[in-house]
């Protein structure tokens, strides 16, 4: 018997003659993954660079806790002729995974002094800090013995709703969740764009998820960009997965000007086994 209180919690509710507590399963697989760059751009076929990532590291399918992390203190790329170029200062890529009953993980990617340039006026990014931080926590319950001919159906199924994403709220309120968890999302410090000659402004500190800027409104023609760009998956009862990317901007004028680019990625996921 399942009950649905409210778009983003689902609770299972039991009759007052089944009010033990179910005993716990095996911790949730985690898997988890968090890099700094992913930088492509092809100016008229004349200069092309093409960064992949300095820091790199991942958890796949754990069940105990573990932990990874990679640091860089600084990285300097450029095209022939440097035409483009690209330097940072340090980079550091996190993974962690806390396994029990009530598990556990997240990922985060760091880049400090991020100073992007593209052509005369083409593309600049450069920031203070770009940080990109996944969590999530879940927990996966046994089904309940001895369900009578009344429960036939009752499945208890795992803690893995929304309010398990992010800080949570902790014992249901405020948004649900476990509590505690670093908050997931996109942040920038001191960000300054400039596309096709024409600088954005306002660009926020700790954006919205999925905050889409208006370039059009600009003039600017043949781009996007993206802040603290979310995509979450699994539903939300055996499994929860989310991706975060801080700034993800693409640019194709006439495919002669094209560009994609990812600063700072992280991902979690959790499932039951």
């Amino acid at each position: 018997m399942t009950v649905h209180l409210n778009k983003n919690r689902l609770v299972v509710v039991l009759a007052a003659t089944l009010s033990a507590n179910a005993a716990m399963a095996a911790n949730p697989v985690g898997n988890a993954a968090a890099w700094d760059l992913g930088v492509h751009i092809d100016l008229i076929g004349v200069a092309q660079l093409d960064v992949g990532a300095q820091t790199s590291v991942q958890l796949t399918n754990v069940l105990a806790s573990a932990s990874d992390t990679q640091t860089l203190p600084s990285a300097a790329f450029a095209s022939p002729l440097n035409l483009i170029t690209l330097s940072t200062g340090a980079l550091a890529s996190d993974v962690e995974y806390v396994g029990s009953s009530q598990s556990a993980i997240a990922a985060r990617s760091s880049v400090h002094d991020l100073d992007l340039s593209a052509g005369a006026s083409v593309l600049t990014l450069a920031a203070g800090t770009v940080t990109s931080t996944s969590s999530l926590a879940g927990a996966c319950p046994d089904p309940v013995p001895g369900i009578n001919s009344l429960l036939e159906d009752f499945v208890f199924y795992s803690g893995f709703d929304a309010g398990n994403l992010g800080p949570g709220g902790g014992g249901g309120g405020g948004g649900g969740g476990f509590g505690g968890l670093p908050p997931s999302g996109g942040a920038l410090v001191d960000p300054q764009v400039t596309i096709l000659g024409t600088p954005v402004p306002d660009l926020p500190l700790n954006p919205a998820p999925n905050t889409a800027i208006d370039l059009g409104a600009l003039g600017i023609v043949g781009a996007t960009l993206v802040l603290n760009e979310q995509t979450t998956s699994g539903d939300g009862v055996h499994s929860l997965a989310r991706a975060t990317n801080a700034i993800h901007l693409t640019l194709d004028v006439a495919q002669l000007v094209t560009a994609d680019v990812i600063i700072a990625h992280s991902e979690v996921s959790l499932a039951c086994p």
